[in-house]
């Protein structure tokens, strides 16, 4: 769980501010926890934190909450479970999906934050709970169903904007995004987010792949709330800028869930297929610690060149160090360390193997097999993400197999 405790961040002008506004709020709560306790031996309400600050958050937590319900990993026997959202969530069209499925109730995000904070009377007695996420839930996001669906309305309202990109329902496509620090620089602007910078990729990167995609009579949708290039002028009119030319928040859930498959990397979007169980490619994964939660997902990493062994890490020196753990770039910086982005030829190699399996065609020797197992006993027993049912890209590791030693 993450640290949500606000008191003990923000300037020293707003904190006093911050501090009054707890304790009030926390006197506040006494009369309500002790009708939730005379309650208890009846039925039980359970008030959840919804993460909504980030569209990933808002989709992984909150679906994984629902899948658990539904596969009877929470019980849910005499419970009541109460949302708390803030009063502007990242995405209002994923938002509304989810109210249709759980009580949500939207309050201003201050004291939202302090009812949720670690030292808060609602959160100590038990009544108050953040939703979970280590990114290693494998079972609910292969086997789980999805939770959220579109009306009719939206569905229609959905048609007309890939009408209006030419896109017939005929026609199939892919949705394709790279993580730049745009988005960051702009969402929280009042914060250093440079430090998030080494998971970052070039949009150009991914070009080769859609113009595969493109060839292959199907359309590629850039997809991008906030976006730092502008895709190049390109000859094929099914390579579409939805980011610059069509976005809204509607599309940013609508397009996904209805693509063949993402081609992407670990952010936001990534997380709003994972909620349809539509397949996804992550390029440029990195940590290595969180591979792809799916079955039906593919991803290859960043080599990490390390500055004093003039060589590329393997990928066991990699998981069996902290460098596996690194989530900030002056971790990189101060060891030496060089993530590096994946080649255009790597990035198309993958998004050929998803498109091939997804229709079919695609064929594998016992060699690849091998390959797989022996890059998945890399991670031992007790590891974060052992036993992940993702693959890494077959000729990614056909080219890399110095790094499996």
């Amino acid at each position: 769980m993450l640290k949500n405790d606000i008191i003990t961040s923000d300037s020293k002008y707003i904190k006093p501010f911050k501090i009054i506004f707890w304790m009030i709020s926390n006197l506040g709560l006494i009369p309500l926890i002790f009708v939730l306790y005379l309650l208890k031996p009846l039925f039980r309400i359970q008030f959840l934190k919804i993460r909504d600050e980030r569209i990933g958050h808002l989709a992984a937590n909150t679906d994984l909450f629902l899948r658990r319900l539904k596969l009877g990993i929470i019980r849910k026997k005499r419970t009541l479970f109460v949302g708390i959202a803030s009063t502007k969530p990242s995405n209002k069209q994923l938002f509304k999906m989810f109210k249709r499925e759980m009580t949500i109730i939207q309050i201003p995000k201050l004291l939202n934050d302090v009812l949720f904070s670690e030292k808060s009377l609602l959160v100590k007695s038990g009544f108050g709970m953040h939703l979970p996420l280590k990114s290693n839930e494998f079972y609910e996001f292969t086997y789980g169903k999805p939770n959220i669906h579109f009306t009719s309305q939206e569905e229609k309202k959905g048609k007309k904007l890939l009408k209006d990109m030419n896109i017939s329902a005929k026609d199939w496509f892919i949705c394709f995004h790279a993580r730049d620090k745009k988005y960051l620089e702009k969402s929280l602007s009042s914060m250093d987010t440079s430090c998030h910078n080494f998971r970052d990729w070039d949009i150009n990167s991914a070009l080769k792949a859609v113009e595969y995609i493109a060839s292959k009579r199907g359309f590629a949708l850039r997809m991008g709330a906030i976006v730092e290039k502008k895709l190049p002028k390109l000859k094929s009119p099914r390579i579409i800028d939805y980011a610059a030319n069509y976005r809204t928040e509607f599309g940013d859930i609508y397009l996904p869930s209805k693509c063949k498959f993402l081609l992407g990397c670990s952010s936001g979007i990534g997380m709003v297929t994972q909620a349809f169980n539509v397949p996804a490619i992550f390029s440029n994964l990195i940590p290595l610690d969180f591979p792809p939660y799916s079955k039906r997902d593919l991803f290859i990493p960043k080599k990490i060149w390390s500055k004093k062994k003039k060589r590329f890490l393997t990928f066991k020196e990699i998981i069996n160090s902290k460098v596996n753990e690194y989530s900030h770039q002056e971790l990189y910086v101060k060891e030496g360390l060089v993530p590096v982005e994946n080649t255009p030829k790597e990035i198309l190699d993958l998004a050929i193997e998803m498109n091939e399996r997804l229709d079919g065609t695609w064929k594998t020797t016992k060699k690849d097999e091998e390959l797989q197992k022996r890059f998945k006993s890399l991670f031992k027993k007790g590891s974060h993400c052992y036993g992940f049912p993702s693959r890494i890209g077959t000729k990614f590791l056909r080219q890399n197999k110095d790094l499996l030693k």
